[in-house]
């Protein structure tokens, strides 16, 4: 029984030290218990047979997961926001490290497009790995003060108080809400980040951005609406109505957007004709997608509202 023991203490290695007494008693039980089972089938029990037993239990730190496993940085009860709350925070640096670069170069830096991006890329890393390692250790510390993740929750709460069974699209996912907020704040520091910078070179032209820098009230009104959505999780009536508005304010400024000159082309000087040409085609495909998608949602979520 040699190899059995050793079998047991290359798993205890594999234990906090106050487990190895309790799981190796209970190992060894359920060894000696196979072992005999099989001695009783087919009689004579050799080494070999051993050895084909324990290879089949596993290797020693696969078996001391099973009995002990490890608890993971981030509780698996946390992992969808952590996800999310990553991919939102590193969206918006990355939309902040493409305008930082993209006003530098606005601004009159020679630089080719290899050397551009490779800028973005460098300016995103630094920003992003700070990001992560913050929200990581931020919710690495919010998994750890959970003492029992699989303890039944003690705030208060009613079976009566909860929704009425709802309808598959009523569900919000998170990951939705999570690239709305993304979106909007995209938006927002478009709009005002050369304000903040006390930059006049903006990438809008005047008429635009007067017209955008009223929509902010309307951006703002959008962002309350999906920290509603991240509280509530369910599209209710007044949900729905209130997400049609904001859909229609932003189907309406993108059709009027439509009708003016949304860039500045005094603020492009390193880009040709060909290139503007293209720059504002692009402006005009990105505004016509958002008022399809706008128009689809209105009319979405008034065939929800008459479903309720």
């Amino acid at each position: 029984m040699d190899m059995v023991e050793r079998y047991i203490a290359a798993v205890q290695r594999e234990l906090p030290e106050d487990k190895r007494d309790d799981i190796g008693r209970e190992l060894k039980a359920n060894i000696l218990d196979q072992i005999e089972a099989l001695e009783a089938q087919q009689g004579q029990f050799n080494d070999s047979d051993v050895s084909s037993l324990l290879i089949s239990m596993g290797h020693p730190r696969d078996v001391a997961i099973t009995y002990y496993p490890p608890k993971p940085l981030i509780a698996s009860s946390l992992m969808r926001l952590y996800a999310s709350t990553l991919y939102m925070v590193l969206g918006v640096l990355f939309v902040i490290s493409v305008i930082e670069v993209t006003s530098t170069w606005l601004g009159g830096s020679s630089m080719g497009i290899i050397r551009f991006v490779f800028a973005i890329a460098s300016d995103f890393i630094n920003s992003a790995f700070f990001a992560f390692s913050a929200i990581t250790i931020s919710f690495a510390v919010m998994s750890r003060s959970q003492t029992n993740e699989n303890k039944p929750r003690t705030c208060r709460w009613s079976p009566e108080k909860l929704p009425t069974a709802s309808k598959s699209w009523q569900h919000i996912g998170l990951d939705n809400i999570f690239t709305d907020l993304a979106t909007l704040l995209f938006l927002i520091l478009l709009i005002w980040y050369p304000l903040w910078r006390n930059d006049s070179n903006s990438l809008f032209s005047t008429e635009a951005l007067q017209i955008l820098r009223w929509f902010t009230p309307v951006i703002g009104v959008a962002v309350v609406h999906s920290l509603w959505q991240l509280r509530v999780r369910l599209w209710s009536a007044s949900m729905l109505w209130l997400n049609i508005g904001v859909n229609t304010a932003f189907l309406v400024v993108s059709l009027i957007l439509m009708q003016t000159q949304v860039l500045q082309i005094e603020t492009l000087p390193t880009l040709d004709d060909w290139g503007i040409n293209v720059a504002q085609y692009g402006i005009n495909t990105i505004l016509i997608a958002v008022a399809v998608i706008s128009s689809y949602e209105v009319i979405r979520d008034a065939r929800r509202i008459r479903r309720l």
